[in-house]
């Protein structure tokens, strides 16, 4: 019987449409490949097949500004006008303040320990303009004057967890919650009819979860406002 083949593809997990799955090994999170695909060398993997596959003591967090109901109402029904199917989920809707990216445990407590005494400032976003940006094909709702307040807080928060080890990304802060995804652009050319006006009173820590529909969030904790 001859030997079977060697692959470099070497932990199995359950996720994917092509059955088992394959993960390379690495120090953080990797990208995995469903077994029929890591088994053919003659092609590359078929798109579908791409997972993300983080270590079993690592989980995908990023820190938030969380709508309430009526918020999230109101930005589901623009994005549904502006974007129809091609719309985010109306619960994953949210405005990122810091991405952590695959975080284990240890690094998590870390975490929770600099931001125990976060004072989170009150304040409110006007959400009055779209934007398209063409490379990622995202667009998204922002403001025209966001509040000095907002960047403060930013700021603040990459000010405890630099602490910790946490690398901030090069890119400027840029206020945005994500309308659409592979949207093609360009955005809409008039404004909202109806701006959303949205008190901010805590920030949340929320995790990114994956299965077969998607992406899905979790709230973790939330740290309210002073």
């Amino acid at each position: 019987m001859a030997a079977p083949r060697t692959n470099p593809w070497v932990r199995f997990i359950w996720l994917g449409r092509c059955g088992r799955v394959r993960s390379t090994p690495s120090a953080g999170s990797s990208r995995a490949i469903a077994t029929k695909c890591a088994w053919n060398r003659s092609r590359p993997p078929c798109k579908g097949c791409w997972v993300c596959s983080p270590k079993s003591d690592e989980r995908r967090l990023f820190l938030a500004l969380w709508p309430e109901n009526r918020e999230r109402r109101q930005l589901a029904e623009l994005a549904a006008t502006a974007a129809g199917r091609r719309r985010v989920p109306d619960a994953n809707l949210h405005l990122t303040l810091v991405f952590l990216g695959a975080t284990p445990a240890d690094r998590l407590t870390a975490y929770a320990a600099a931001l125990a005494d976060l004072s989170v400032p009150r304040l409110e976003l006007l959400l009055d303009r779209y934007g398209h940006w063409s490379r990622s094909r995202i667009l998204w709702l922002g403001s025209s004057h966001t509040p000095p307040e907002l960047y403060e807080l930013v700021a603040d928060l990459h000010r405890r967890l630099r602490g910790c080890g946490f690398a901030p990304e090069r890119r400027t802060f840029q206020a945005h919650i994500t309308l659409a995804r592979k949207f093609p652009g360009p955005a809409p050319a008039q404004p909202p009819a109806t701006p959303i006006r949205w008190p901010v009173e805590d920030v949340a820590l929320v995790e990114s979860l994956r299965d077969r529909t998607g992406s899905r969030y979790q709230v973790l904790r939330r740290w309210p406002g002073g």
